[in-house]
């Protein structure tokens, strides 16, 4: 699964945070999986746009749902953050 260090989840936190939204989460999936297009993206997902069929994950400051089928492609993925200097 997706393993998302503790430097971007802060950042995450801090960017949902600013959305002013009760309950905004991020969804992670992959556009154009299988393919040499393919791209993973991060989205803002408001309440009740999450999908049934989503893998759920809590964290300290917020929800991320993983899209289904992007999963296989997401094995061992790294989400991580650093401040440019």
């Amino acid at each position: 699964m997706v393993n998302i260090t503790e430097a971007a989840q802060e950042y995450l936190t801090e960017l949902l945070s600013k959305q002013d939204v009760e309950g905004i989460a991020v969804r992670i999936f992959i556009l154009d999986a299988g393919t040499p297009r393919a791209e993973t993206c991060i989205s803002f997902c408001r309440p009740g746009e999450e999908k049934s069929d989503d893998e759920t994950e809590s964290y300290k400051g917020f929800t991320a749902y993983i899209e289904q089928r992007s999963i296989p492609f997401l094995e061992d993925a790294v989400v991580d953050f650093q401040k440019d200097s």
